[in-house]
């Protein structure tokens, strides 16, 4: 989602309050929205871009824009999200001179856990325990991926099941090393069974609602 407020340049000393400064607007947004997630759970939304003003310091701003990565749990939450941020994006809207307005929204839908993955998981812990792996569970996590859309579409689709690791996209992302072929493993394992017909694979779940982006 794409959040860009415009105000009204003016001269920061002779007559700053002519002006109408964006970027304040933009950050009064943004401190409210990454608040949402506290209301409505199972929604992120993070601030990962920001940009605005000029060269001049001397200039009340009349650009800011930001980028955010939004996030939900269930296709039902997309238009709740969506309805909180314009309905904080309002009251700046209805001041004179600016204009905060928002664009884009979600790239892809939520993964959310199908009847299909349900009756298929049990056999994924056994090829593990087969595999010589301690036993484990799933759960959900935040992340996004092309599984998003196998499962959006109805078909069963485990996802992070790679090497152990942690602290992604940070200085101290790790993996530890001899859990690859351990993991490898596994997946070999539940695959043949599922080729060979000792797994059945159950019937397709109906497609999910898909995710609009607004204009």
């Amino acid at each position: 989602l794409v959040a860009t407020c415009r105000g009204r340049a003016s001269h920061a000393a002779k007559i700053p309050n002519d002006g109408r400064n964006a970027i304040l607007a933009l950050a009064e947004f943004l401190l409210a929205a990454s608040r949402v997630p506290a209301e409505l759970p199972g929604v992120l939304v993070n601030v990962g871009n920001i940009r605005g003003g000029g060269p001049a310091t001397n200039v009340v701003p009349d650009f800011a824009e930001a980028e955010l990565d939004l996030r939900i749990t269930r296709v039902t939450d997309q238009a709740l999200l969506l309805d909180r941020l314009e309905a904080l994006a309002a009251p700046i809207n209805a001041r004179d001179g600016f204009a905060l307005t928002l664009k884009g929204g979600f790239n892809r839908p939520p993964k959310e856990c199908l009847p299909a993955e349900e009756k298929l998981f049990p056999e994924w812990q056994r090829a593990a325990r087969d595999a010589g792996l301690a036993p484990y569970s799933w759960i959900h996590t935040g992340g996004a991926s092309d599984g998003n859309f196998l499962s959006a579409a109805g078909l069963p689709c485990f996802d992070g099941l790679g090497p152990i690791g942690d602290q992604l996209h940070s200085a101290r992302e790790f993996v530890v090393v001899p859990t690859i072929a351990r993991r490898a493993q596994v997946v070999a394992l539940f695959l043949h069974r599922l080729a060979s017909g000792e797994i059945a694979l159950p019937r397709r779940a109906p497609a999910a609602a898909s995710i609009q982006a607004p204009e």
